[in-house]
C-alpha cells in the first residue's frame, strides 16, 4: 500500500501521457532553468498556473477564442492591468475581461476573486507575528517576485490585525455552553498597566478551557464579578452547580465569586502563594525548614491531620515571636485545605492545590506577545492576548489526576445539596 496515497491531491490527478504533454507544450530546458535557479522558475510557473486558472474559467464562460457558439451568454471584452496574491505578497497579471452580450455588465470571474483573497494572507501574517517575526524581518522571509508589493512593514502590520481582531471576535463570541466545567482557575496577566483577569476552566474530562477575560486596574470584586456573571450569562458557567475555584489568595477574586455564586462554590486557595507569603516574613536561614514543614502538613491524607499539623506550625512560629508570620499562615488557612475536605488526594490534589495550571498559560501567551514593546490601546491588547490565549490553548494537555474527577465531581454535588 502507498504509505503517501491519503496525501494525494483531489483536483490535479495528471497521467504519465498528459505529464509529457505539458512538458512537452511549455518547452522545458532544464539545463536553462539550473543556470537561472530552480527557484526562480517555480515562481515563473506558480504565477503561469493563476494565469491558467483565470483562463480556464473565461473559456468555460464564453468558450475558445473564434469558436461559433450560439449559446454563449458571455464573451470577451479585452485585458486591464490587475494582480493576484501569490506567496504573501501581489504580484502583477494582466486581468481578463468578460461581459454579458455586447454592452452588458461586467462578469467576475470567481478565480480571480479567490486569488486576491485576504484571509490566507491575514493568517499567514497573524501566525507569524506571533511566533516572534517582526515586521521589520518579514520582508525576508518572504521569496519576493519581481515588481511585487505588500510585504512592507505596514502591510504586514494590518494584515496581522486583520487576523487577530478576527481571532478576538472569535474568542469573544465562541460557545462553550455544555462543557459540564467542574474547576475554574482565576488569576490575572499584567498587561502594560492593565490587568485582565481571566478564568481557565477544567471539563469533567480533565479538558482545559480558556473561558473568558476582563480587563481592569487590579484584581479587584468588580472585575472578577463581572468576568462571572459573563461567563454566567453565556451558561459556560452555572450556579446550581457544584464548581471550585481555584485562586492566588486576593481578597477581591474570593469576594466576587461568593457574591456570585453563593456559598456552595468552593474555594482552593494557592498552597505556593500562601508558603510565599509566609517566607517573606522569615529570615532566610529559616525559610527551608518552614516549606518542608509546610508540606508535610499539606501532604496529610484527610483534613483532621492535616489542620492537626498546621496548628502545630503555627504554635511553632508564635514560640520563636514570628507573630506575623503566624498570622500570615493563620489567615484563609482553612481555604488552603478545601481539597482535603472534598477527599481529594494524590495526583488531582497536586494539580488543583496551585494556580500553575492558569500560569503556563499566561506564560505561553507572554511568550506569543514577546515583541510587542509599546501597548498602546486597550483594543490591541485584547487582540494579542486573545490570539496568544487561543495558540496556547492547542497545545494544552489534560490536568494531571483526571481520571479521579468523578470523585471530585460527586463531592462538589454533595457539598453543593448541603448547602
Amino acid at each position: 500500500m502507498n504509505r503517501f496515497s491519503d496525501r494525494e491531491g483531489k483536483l490535479v490527478k495528471l497521467g504519465k501521457k498528459r505529464k509529457d504533454k505539458i512538458t512537452e507544450l511549455l518547452g522545458l530546458d532544464s539545463r536553462a532553468v539550473v543556470k537561472v535557479g530552480v527557484e526562480e522558475y517555480l515562481k515563473e510557473l506558480l504565477l503561469l498556473a493563476a494565469e491558467l486558472l483565470v483562463n480556464t474559467e473565461v473559456e468555460e464562460r464564453a468558450g475558445r477564442r473564434n469558436e461559433r457558439n450560439g449559446d454563449r451568454v458571455c464573451s470577451r471584452w479585452g485585458k486591464q492591468d490587475g494582480s493576484v496574491m501569490l506567496m504573501e505578497q501581489r504580484v502583477p497579471m494582466k486581468k481578463p475581461r468578460l461581459r454579458t452580450g455586447r454592452n452588458g455588465t461586467e462578469v467576475e470571474l470567481e478565480t480571480y476573486k479567490q486569488l486576491n483573497g485576504k484571509e490566507l494572507l491575514n493568517k499567514a501574517a497573524g501566525e507569524k507575528l506571533l511566533s516572534g517575526l517582526s515586521t521589520r524581518r518579514f520582508e525576508k522571509t518572504v521569496e519576493e517576485f519581481v515588481d511585487s508589493r505588500g510585504i512592507g512593514r505596514q502591510t504586514i502590520s494590518r494584515r496581522g490585525i486583520g487576523e487577530m481582531s478576527k481571532r478576538l471576535e472569535e474568542f469573544q463570541k465562541r460557545s462553550l455552553a455544555g462543557l459540564d466545567i467542574l474547576v475554574v482557575f482565576v488569576d490575572g496577566v499584567h498587561l502594560s498597566e492593565t490587568v485582565y483577569v481571566t478564568a481557565v476552566g477544567v471539563d469533567k474530562d480533565g479538558n482545559k478551557h480558556v473561558l473568558g477575560f476582563e480587563p481592569g486596574s487590579t484584581e479587584s470584586s468588580g472585575v472578577c464579578r463581572s468576568l462571572m456573571s459573563n461567563l454566567m450569562e453565556r451558561e459556560i458557567l452555572k450556579e446550581d452547580e457544584g464548581l471550585l475555584f481555584v485562586v492566588d489568595g486576593g481578597k477581591g477574586l474570593k469576594k466576587a465569586i461568593r457574591e456570585v455564586f453563593g456559598k456552595g462554590a468552593q474555594v482552593q486557595r494557592c498552597t505556593i502563594h500562601k508558603k510565599r507569603n509566609v517566607e517573606e516574613k522569615l529570615p532566610k536561614k529559616e525559610q527551608k525548614e518552614f516549606r518542608e514543614k509546610f508540606n508535610a502538613a499539606y501532604n496529610k491524607k484527610t483534613y483532621k491531620e492535616a489542620e492537626k499539623a498546621f496548628t502545630e506550625l503555627r504554635a511553632e512560629l508564635l514560640l520563636r515571636h514570628r507573630g506575623a508570620a503566624a498570622n500570615s499562615l493563620t489567615e484563609g488557612l482553612t481555604e488552603i485545605l478545601t481539597l482535603h475536605k472534598l477527599g481529594i488526594d494524590g495526583t488531582l490534589r497536586r494539580s488543583l492545590s496551585t494556580t500553575n495550571s492558569i500560569e503556563s498559560i499566561f506564560s505561553a501567551a507572554r511568550y506569543y506577545t514577546r515583541n510587542v514593546k509599546r501597548w498602546q490601546k486597550e483594543e490591541q491588547m485584547e487582540r494579542w492576548l486573545a490570539s496568544g490565549l487561543l495558540e496556547a490553548e492547542k497545545n494544552l494537555r489534560k490536568i494531571p489526576g483526571y481520571t479521579t474527577l468523578k470523585t471530585l465531581k460527586a463531592a462538589l454535588t454533595n457539598s453543593q445539596e448541603c448547602q
